[in-house]
């Protein structure tokens, strides 16, 4: 009996000697797994952004009644800085959030600018503001279409350099996407303004809804894109609450686009069901790409002064160490062609109407390092009004990280 309690004692022995072993293994197995976990979930967020150092001079030769000039030559620098991650909560699921700056509205209930993310460096060194810039998700459901919802980028494609539409707007709403062999597109359906009140009045929200479709024809060795979009304003006719930031007491909150009213009360003449068609040629030439592209939009409503159209071309791309990239387009914008609020901010101050040259050049030192260059040539008031010259120089440095 001595001797089996003995081995009976010495077995429990090794058995608690493994235990603690085995017990050793699984806290250093948990501590590995749970460092491969938090480095699995830090691999699905990228974080991204970007700042950029403009210098920029305004040369608008608009007159007053007495023949005097309107404003006199502006000289200003600016800053914009965009930070922001993205996050993949499963492999087909994107979450975007990014901040970024912009000058306030004159109503504090109004965000900033939503055609500009500059800040003008001013105002005796104070904080300048940062906004919500972006905030959406994007779900790819299958192999050829995604669902994106949110405060979002620009859901449909854009031809070459063309100023229809600004490149600094994030639309608001929902957008189903669509790209599959040579084909793709967007159909989405966004909010400009939600209105509400009381039970007597007109509550109807202003939407802007829009479809695209294009294909991408392969050409050799070049592609040439072709595409088609519409955009109708939903309840933007007879409106004026849907102008950011208009404080002015004339009719100028319109953009250049027809109003109808007393000056300060001025509300939208036309409505905005606008068909656009667009060709873009890419290839390379001497081992650098060129970019040759065409666009063409028509209001359907008004029969007068409701057409735009821009042509351009762009050779090399400023993006690696010690790249370069050269550009011109000419662009004409009547007054009722496009929806106002939409075009770019700097082409004829950012008003329909318009017609000229931008010219442009970049050089990359370094990657993520980039110098630009811009010249706008624009006249504005072209069909109506009193014609004006309107020049705009824009020095660039930008910094991505």
């Amino acid at each position: 009996l001595k001797a089996a309690a003995e081995k009976d004692g010495a077995e429990r022995d090794y058995l608690k000697a493994q235990t603690q072993d085995l017990r050793k293994d699984s806290a250093a197995t948990n501590a590995a797994l749970s460092g491969l976990r938090g480095a699995e979930w830090a691999q699905r967020i990228t974080l991204k952004g970007d700042l950029r150092y403009r210098h920029e001079e305004i040369f608008d030769d608009a007159q007053v009644a007495d023949g005097s000039l309107a404003t006199a030559d502006r000289y200003r620098d600016r800053i914009r800085v965009r930070a922001g991650l993205d996050a993949r909560p499963t492999d087909n699921i994107l979450v975007s959030v990014q901040l970024a700056t912009s000058e306030g509205g004159a109503d504090p209930r109004v965000g900033g600018d939503f055609r500009s993310s500059n800040q003008t460096l001013d105002g005796s060194y104070s904080r300048k503001n940062i906004y919500l810039d972006q905030a959406y998700f994007d779900w790819k459901f299958s192999s050829w279409g995604s669902l994106m919802g949110g405060k979002m980028r620009t859901p449909f494609v854009r031809t070459g350099q063309e100023q229809f539409y600004d490149g600094d707007i994030d639309p608001e709403g929902l957008a189903l996407q669509f790209n599959r062999g040579m084909w793709f597109g967007s159909v989405y359906g966004t909010w400009v303004d939600e209105v509400n009140g009381a039970e007597s009045t007109v509550t109807a929200d202003a939407l802007l809804n829009g479809v695209q479709i294009g294909a991408r024809v392969p050409v050799g060795g070049s592609t040439l894109m072709l595409m088609a979009h519409y955009y109708d304003l939903v309840g933007g006719q007879g409106r004026r609450g849907l102008f950011w930031n208009c404080t002015t007491t004339s009719n100028a909150c319109a953009n250049g686009n027809s109003t109808t009213g007393p000056a300060g009360a001025g509300v939208l003449t036309y409505d905005f069901n606008v068909l656009q068609l667009a060709t873009q040629w890419n290839t390379t030439i001497a081992g650098r790409p060129f970019q040759a592209w065409g666009q063409y939009a028509e209001n359907l409503d008004p029969s007068d002064l409701n057409t735009a159209w821009a042509a351009g071309v762009l050779y090399g791309a400023a993006a690696n160490y010690r790249t370069w990239e050269a550009g011109a387009m000419y662009q004409v914008v009547e007054r009722d062609a496009l929806f106002g609020q939409l075009i770019d901010s700097d082409f004829g101050g950012g008003t329909t109407d318009s017609r000229g040259f931008v010219l442009r050049a970049g050089y990359a030192p370094v990657r993520n390092w980039i110098f630009n260059a811009t010249y706008f040539i624009n006249e504005r008031n072209v069909d109506v009004g009193t014609r004006s010259d309107y020049d705009r120089l824009q020095v660039d440095m930008n910094l991505r990280f």
